[in-house]
């Protein structure tokens, strides 16, 4: 079964037994990287640009894989979700390598995807780049899903900070504005359940990103998540803004997703939204 990844506004469906193996920078200016267990590596780059910059950007990108002595055996091109893009298969005497790049009117970003490895084919190159969508936003929503995150947020949101080990992945992210704010951490259960740390310590941990020191959470409502006031410790008074908790179990493989949101009351429809864009993904 194919995986979909879809992290800073670019959207890929992997093959079977592939692996995200890096992720970095923003929606700007980023990467992904992706492997199956032996025998090839998938690289996505893109950048902030404007069409001019295309394709004398590629051209520079194939000139360095030539310094390095890769030699250009044949070109193609064709169209992805309406964007030209221009691509070339090159090769040394050990290695090879298919490369493609295009422009993202949408998202005014400049892509380059390679492929190499000893297991790399036209036909599988082919067949991922046709499955990488540069601007995958519906009605100002996009989907974040990678490593146990997974939920849709407005279209400005970004990832403030990043965490992820063995059994825990975690990401950070704000409003433009950065008036909300959203925590999403997943741990598989069987961290859970050795008892190393509680849940309630982990929750406690992620929490103080979120409110400031001598406050509390005062329960409004609780359902599907449940909803509170941050309020101060001694003088009730004065409010911080509301808190959203949400927590999804899920079992593919079989973990706990917790989603904390943290917004102005004013903003509280947007919280909402947000909880209940959660959502279950791969690991």
């Amino acid at each position: 079964m194919d995986k979909l990844i879809s992290w800073n506004k670019v959207e890929v469906k992997l093959p079977s037994g592939w692996e995200i193996t890096r992720e970095g920078g923003t929606s700007i200016n980023g990467v992904l990287v992706a492997a199956p267990e032996t025998g090839a590596k998938l690289e996505i780059y893109w950048r902030h640009s404007k069409p001019s910059d295309f394709p004398k950007a590629y051209e520079k990108y194939l000139g360095k894989l030539e310094k390095k002595g890769f030699t250009r055996k044949s070109s193609f091109s064709t169209t992805l979700h309406k964007h030209k893009v221009l691509g070339y298969f090159l090769r040394d005497e050990n290695n090879k390598v298919f490369t493609a790049s295009w422009f993202c009117d949408e998202t005014r970003r400049l892509f380059i995807v390679q492929l190499d490895g000893v297991s790399a084919s036209m036909g599988s190159f082919m067949s991922i780049l046709g499955n990488i969508n540069c601007h995958p936003i519906h009605n100002g929503m996009v989907n974040w899903r990678l490593m146990g995150i997974g939920l849709r947020l407005y279209e400005d949101y970004f990832v403030n900070l990043r965490d992820f080990k063995i059994g825990y992945s975690m990401a950070y992210f704000m409003s433009r504005d950065k008036k909300v704010h959203v925590i999403q951490y997943s741990i598989a259960r069987y961290v859970i359940e050795s008892q190393e740390v509680s849940e309630d310590d982990i929750f406690k941990k992620h929490l103080r990103y979120l409110i400031p020191r001598f406050t509390k959470l005062v329960l409004i409502s609780k359902n599907s998540y449940e909803e509170y006031y941050i309020a101060h410790a001694l003088l009730k008074r004065i409010k911080y803004g509301v808190l959203l908790k949400k927590i999804n179990k899920c079992v593919k493989p079989d973990y706990i997703q917790y989603t904390l949101v943290k917004a102005p009351r004013k903003r509280l429809d947007e919280a909402i939204d947000i909880v209940k864009g959660t959502y279950c993904v791969e690991w």
